[in-house]
């Protein structure tokens, strides 16, 4: 829920006066075309043929341990998202951190304009609520690898009804294709696989596989269909809804049901990803947070880039914080 009052203080551009100070180059604002893409052209070619003729944006991402100071710089443990790695040397969660200098060249006048020219285009991937995104998600990867179902977006609903306030607002993240916020992350992590799955590894990746008690198996196994990926799903015998199981047998997934809990779940997929070649897409992996975060920008975008007084974030295990 969301409550914001008319006379907030607190403005994106109070932000990016004081972090994003370096002035952008004169070509740095983003630009508009005005030619249709040839009627013979889909939109994944257009992409393609766009992204080729796109100099070089020099952004960047990779993994560090959670938690690990904003300084480290490039002697510190860090791994190369292409790394199928979940857990750092010490057996700590991972983080994606962002070449934050590349990103502080462009003011954030330049960044609001860009992510609002994105919102309703047919342009792939932009008219994704995360790939709108794209340079504050996965900088480095091409329009072709991406795997979206166009997620995000989400309406803000006025509630003032339900709390007694008159500008309360509820974001509602689980219109979505498989109905929970898990989308906003699963297009991320299946979109790194299927960029992976295109490169000659050692150990090329065969599927992407979790344990889960519904929301996270359905989407993983939409996103997995989409790619034709195959997708593997742990889930405790008895403890999910109909709608929650249909989803992944739907999708085409390999779906077992164990006579355990989620933890049993849990504990029995990562043995087996780590020993086969099978992606682990539970939240130990820190990718999908890369794509549950644009929640935070898409309400920014919504509210006029004015930040809300107040935002209350429902959870289970807080994995989406």
């Amino acid at each position: 829920m969301l409550r914001r009052l008319p006379s907030s203080s607190f403005y994106l551009s109070h932000f990016a006066s004081n972090y994003l100070k370096i002035t952008a180059p004169p070509d740095a604002e983003p630009q508009s075309s005005t030619n249709r893409r040839p009627a013979d052209e889909n939109i994944r070619e257009e992409a393609a043929r766009r992204e080729l003729a796109a100099p070089a944006n020099g952004f960047s991402a990779w993994y560090v341990p959670f938690g690990a100071p904003a300084d480290d710089g490039p002697s510190g443990e860090r791994y190369s998202l292409d790394e199928i790695v979940y857990r750092s040397h010490s057996g700590g969660l991972l983080d994606v951190r962002h070449d934050t200098e590349a990103l502080k060249k462009f003011p954030g006048s330049y960044w609001r304009s860009l992510f609002d020219s994105r919102v309703g285009r047919t342009t792939w991937p932009y008219s994704s609520g995360i790939w709108s995104k794209k340079e504050w998600v996965l900088p480095e990867i091409g329009a072709d690898h991406i795997v979206s179902l166009f997620e995000g977006n989400s309406n803000l609903f006025w509630a003032e009804r339900l709390g007694g306030m008159p500008d309360l607002w509820v974001k509602h993240c689980g219109i979505s294709h498989t109905g929970s916020f898990k989308d906003l992350g699963m297009t991320v992590l299946v979109s790194q696989v299927n960029r992976l799955r295109r490169q000659p590894l050692n150990r090329p990746i065969v599927g992407v596989g979790c344990a889960s008690t519904g929301d996270t198996s359905a989407a993983l196994s939409a996103y997995c269909a989409a790619a034709s990926i195959p997708a593997i799903v742990f889930l405790p015998a008895d403890c999910i809804s109909l709608a929650q199981l249909v989803q992944p047998i739907a999708n085409g997934a390999t779906v077992l049901s164990i006579d355990t809990d989620f933890d049993g779940c849990m504990r029995l997929i990562r043995e087996v990803t780590a020993e086969l070649p099978i992606y682990l897409a539970n939240s130990l992996n820190s990718l999908r947070l890369e794509g549950q975060k644009t929640a935070a920008i898409e309400i920014l975008q919504q509210f006029d880039w004015e930040v809300p007084d107040w935002v209350i974030v429902p959870g289970g295990n807080l994995g989406n914080i």
